[in-house]
């Protein structure tokens, strides 16, 4: 009984535990994932020093992983803060085989002095479906956005795909000003 007992919390807590080395040890399957902000993860902050005000916006982000080698992958990203226009970034990522993620997404087409985002986060096991927690922090000594979320996959099909949370557009539409943002590779 004690034994059985021991089993099942053992399960609980390994089904609770980022992605590790024992579990996972290829993520190739990133390879032509797209990635969105579920409603639940569209809340960010805007900081602004000069007033020291702190303003909720919603922040939908789509990122198209469009190539993957040896626990790195690349693409093209999209995001539209509040009201704002869409903007589009390159993404250049990695994943350790234990599922931790560092992200960066550079604005495209780049401009010479502007900061690229960094992003940190796990791959993550939510509700039976890899999710990536990913947090960012991005800005100027001016403005500042933190934002936090437990993105998800959309696919061809679903609800999101047709109609992005926060954005009121379908997937395609959201990314396509920023098709060319995905960095090319060389062999």
């Amino acid at each position: 009984m004690r034994s059985t007992v021991f089993a099942a919390a053992l399960a609980v807590f390994a089904l609770s535990l980022p992605a590790n080395a024992d579990t996972v040890a290829d993520w190739r399957w990133l390879n032509g994932t797209t990635w969105i902000v579920p409603t639940t993860g569209l809340p960010a902050y805007v900081y602004v020093p000069s007033s020291n005000v702190l303003t909720p916006v919603q922040d939908q982000t789509v990122y198209q992983i469009t190539g993957y080698r040896n626990g790195y992958f690349w693409g093209r990203t999209s995001t539209k803060l509040g009201s704002g226009s869409i903007t589009c970034k390159s993404l250049v990522g990695s994943v350790t085989p234990e599922g931790k993620i560092y992200l960066t997404f550079t604005n495209y087409p780049f401009t010479e002095g502007t900061e690229s985002t960094v992003g940190i986060g796990n791959m993550t096991r939510k509700l039976g479906q890899w999710t990536m927690a990913n947090q960012m922090s991005t800005g100027t000594s001016s403005v500042q956005i933190g934002h936090w979320a437990y993105m998800v996959q959309s696919y061809p099909g679903t609800t999101s795909w047709a109609s992005l949370p926060g954005a009121n557009m379908s997937v395609p539409s959201f990314m396509q000003p920023c098709l060319d943002a995905a960095p090319t590779t060389t062999p």
